[in-house]
Parts: C-alpha cells; sequence; structure tokens
C-alpha cells in the first residue's frame, strides 16, 4: 500500500509517502489497504510538523527585519 500527502508552503512544497510493504520474510506479498483512521496520526503530525516550520521561518525573517 502507498499513499501520499502534499502541503504547498511559502518556502517549499511538502510531501509524504507512506508505504507499507509486507516484511522481508514474508511468505505473502498482500498487504490490505489501511483505513485511513489508522493513518491519520501520521498525516497529522506531518501536518503540524509542516506548519510549525513554515512558522518559524517567518518568525525568523520578521526578527531579521526589525
Amino acid at each position: 500500500m502507498r499513499q501520499s500527502w502534499r502541503i504547498s508552503g511559502s518556502y517549499a512544497n511538502w510531501r509524504i509517502i507512506v508505504c507499507i510493504e509486507p516484511p522481508d520474510d514474508a511468505t505473502s506479498a498482500d498487504v490490505p489497504e489501511w483505513p485511513f483512521d489508522k493513518l491519520a496520526p501520521v498525516v497529522g503530525h506531518f501536518f503540524e510538523a509542516v506548519n510549525y516550520y513554515e512558522m518559524s521561518r517567518d518568525a525568523d525573517g520578521a526578527r531579521q527585519l526589525s
């Protein structure tokens, strides 16, 4: 299973790709689709991290201007 999310920010375009694959020693390569509610915490953390980084860059730029 593979899913990606993208954010267009002020300083960068951000993308996270989540790949869920079977372990190396698996006898079956069938990995079922995970429901979004299982991935929601990962996606939420990604959005928070991007927002934090973008806001800190804004704050750093404002300090340099003053």
